[in-house]
């Protein structure tokens, strides 16, 4: 029953959001307002931050999670399609975004860094709470930054947890990075780290779906609550002032109607899903 309430949810919200959009590009047409001169927009991010973002099993190539989902209400009933591609890893897909290869991001966290080379689409889409993994057993006193001095810590190639604690991190601790959010997990329980950081939401689901929720725990202060945002490359064709300024304006009413909580407990269960199908096959 609580299923087939959350389905009934998301179809409600996406039928609301479908007639609004509907009535107000019928006028911006009429006006002659030209949102963008794309008509396929090519995004990719964090293929490894499941259920917001991750490589799709069921279609090689792709990206899939509430992210594109979010994404494609946004942009519905414009003409404008969303094409979610793999092109690798974190930084892969930073640097692609750096050089134009790519449209947009879905999902990033906003650092004076990246405000160089892309606008962020605001307000964000949701806020993202990052925290401390430890071995479970090894668990460490926690309240301030500084607790984690002196200690050996890890984490994913390029992640930012927010302008300041990158900074404070920069100057003040040890961090190694790893390849992939298991990877840093792996390397926590086999004593490698005293500690890795990672996003709480994306981190429970990638410990529940490799069977290592058992052996890692989180601490229970956030090192940072930070924003995730929609952005796109400078170097982008398609980055218009017209398309930015709709996407703002769509993302505002996707966050007032509260589009991402239903969202999010659709994808997780596709994560689940994907992720048994995957051992099933091997």
């Amino acid at each position: 029953m609580i299923t087939i309430l959350r389905r009934f949810g998301v179809w409600l919200t996406a039928l609301s959001f479908t007639l609004l959009v509907s009535m107000e590009v019928n006028a911006q047409t009429q006006q002659g307002n030209n949102l963008s001169i794309c008509r396929s927009l090519l995004v990719t991010g964090n293929a490894e931050y499941p259920p917001i973002l991750w490589r799709d099993f069921d279609n090689p190539g792709k990206l899939t999670g509430v992210a594109v989902e979010l994404l494609e209400l946004a942009l519905m009933g414009t003409g404008i399609a969303v094409d979610a591609r793999d092109r690798g890893g974190w930084a892969r897909a930073q640097q692609d975004a750096r050089r134009g290869e790519i449209d947009m991001l879905a999902g990033a966290f906003i650092t004076h860094q990246r405000e160089q080379y892309m606008d962020y689409i605001k307000p964000q889409f949701t806020d993202v709470p990052s925290v401390v993994w430890v071995a479970k057993g090894k668990e460490f006193k926690y309240q301030e930054w500084q607790d984690l001095k002196g200690k050996r810590g890890g984490t994913l190639i390029n992640n930012s947890f927010g302008q300041a604690f990158d900074q404070y991190a920069k100057q003040n601790l040890e961090i190694r990075n790893s390849a992939s959010a298991e990877r840093s997990f792996t390397m926590l329980i086999a004593g490698r780290f005293d500690y890795a950081l990672y996003e709480l939401y994306q981190g429970l689901t990638i410990l529940e779906s490799s069977g290592l929720k058992s052996h890692v725990v989180h601490l229970k202060t956030p090192i940072s609550v930070e924003g995730l945002y929609f952005t796109v490359s400078k170097k982008s064709g398609c980055n218009t002032p017209e398309l930015r300024a709709y996407l703002n304006k769509r993302v505002a009413q996707l966050t007032e109607f509260k589009t991402f909580e239903p969202l999010f407990e659709k994808y997780l269960a596709e994560w689940i899903r994907q992720q048994k199908a995957q051992l099933a096959e091997n």
